[in-house]
């Protein structure tokens, strides 16, 4: 018999003053996983996320929590939730010690308990030798290392991420997705994260992507990726940058899908990327060329938010033609009723 999900979210929607923020949602988190949640600006990420902590109740639907309704049943999500947003939520006045048995303070954690806790969690975010440092001093790594800490305090079960790399430079976020990644696989924590970083969501074990008010699609990175396309994409560069001629000779072939010349290289999408490969390599030779680099796989993240973002918009435009197509009918057919 399969586990039920450790989250599962039914018919979720939420209102705020008339505007549908989320309408009939769908959405399951599996035990151990790391869930990436993706969407653009103002899709309602964050509103989802505080939905599935139970920050907000939702207006229509339920949330399940170990087969438990977390609105319903007399369960604490308090102690089984942790939660970092995208604003710092520590006090820069206080020590980084005194941050962290502040927030064990409000889990009534016993000071004994923190004594043992606090010391083996600095180790853990790496953050041992600024114990007693004031939080306003320490660096904007460390002050995401402090912020994931004071959400670890009290041990648990999940973690929930609003962009958890936002307004970091590349090598600190490279050390904060290595730290969320020793979380999960140490901690045995569960873990779910908004990011507008598609690339870095490669650590997920499953993708969703939010849009018009719903998951459209979710899958691991790969699983999308083939669902979006079998065209594979074929990167190369040439020694003359004049890709004239290999635009032209792809430009009305159907096994190309799209081809384009960008930041000095070009890009080609195909199906049958081993034949058009070799037929390249045989082009680039023939014009005595010099071939630099090439580089063949599938869609990136980017385009495979982009795919199911435009059916999805797609599917939102036939839908809203349909109902004002059935409107007018309906109100048609009471017209003629009354015309009876």
């Amino acid at each position: 018999m399969p586990q039920p999900p450790f989250i599962q979210l039914t018919g979720i929607s939420k209102i705020f003053n008339k505007n549908i923020v989320l309408e009939d949602l769908n959405l399951s988190v599996g035990y151990g996983e790391i869930l990436g949640i993706i969407g653009k600006s103002g899709s309602g990420k964050t509103t989802l996320l505080n939905i599935i902590i139970g920050f907000l109740k939702p207006d229509k639907g339920s949330v399940i929590f170990q087969s438990r309704n977390i609105h319903k049943d007399e369960i604490n999500v308090d102690t089984q939730f942790g939660f970092a947003s995208q604003e710092f939520s520590f006090y820069d006045k206080l020590t980084v010690d005194e941050n962290l048995r502040y927030f064990g303070s409000l889990y009534k954690i016993k000071d004994k308990t923190l004594d043992q806790r606090i010391p083996e969690l600095l180790k853990f975010v790496d953050l041992e030798d600024k114990r007693n440092l004031l939080a306003s001093n320490l660096s904007t790594g460390m002050k995401k290392r402090l912020d994931i800490a004071c959400s670890l305090i009290h041990d648990p079960k999940i973690l929930i991420l609003d962009e958890p790399t936002s307004d970091l430079d590349t090598f600190l976020r490279r050390d904060i997705i290595a730290l969320l990644k020793k979380i999960n696989k140490e901690k045995e924590v569960t873990i779910v994260l908004t990011s507008h970083l598609l690339d870095e969501l490669d650590i997920c074990n499953r993708i969703a992507i939010l849009n018009n008010k719903q998951i459209v699609a979710t899958g691991s990175s790969d699983e999308l990726k083939e669902k979006c396309s079998n065209n594979m994409e074929i990167i190369l560069e040439i020694a003359s940058g004049n890709y004239g001629y290999l635009q032209k000779m792809y430009k009305s072939d159907d096994r190309v899908s799209k081809s384009l010349v960008k930041d000095g290289k070009f890009i080609l999408y195909t199906s049958k990327s081993e034949t058009i490969l070799r037929e390249l390599l045989s082009e680039i030779n023939s014009h005595g060329d010099k071939l630099l680099d090439v580089d063949v796989n599938k869609p990136s993240l980017n385009e495979v938010f982009e795919y199911f973002v435009n059916a999805s918009n797609e599917k939102a435009i036939v839908t809203k033609k349909e109902d004002k197509i059935k409107k007018k009918n309906d109100k048609d057919t009471g017209d003629n009723k009354e015309e009876s």
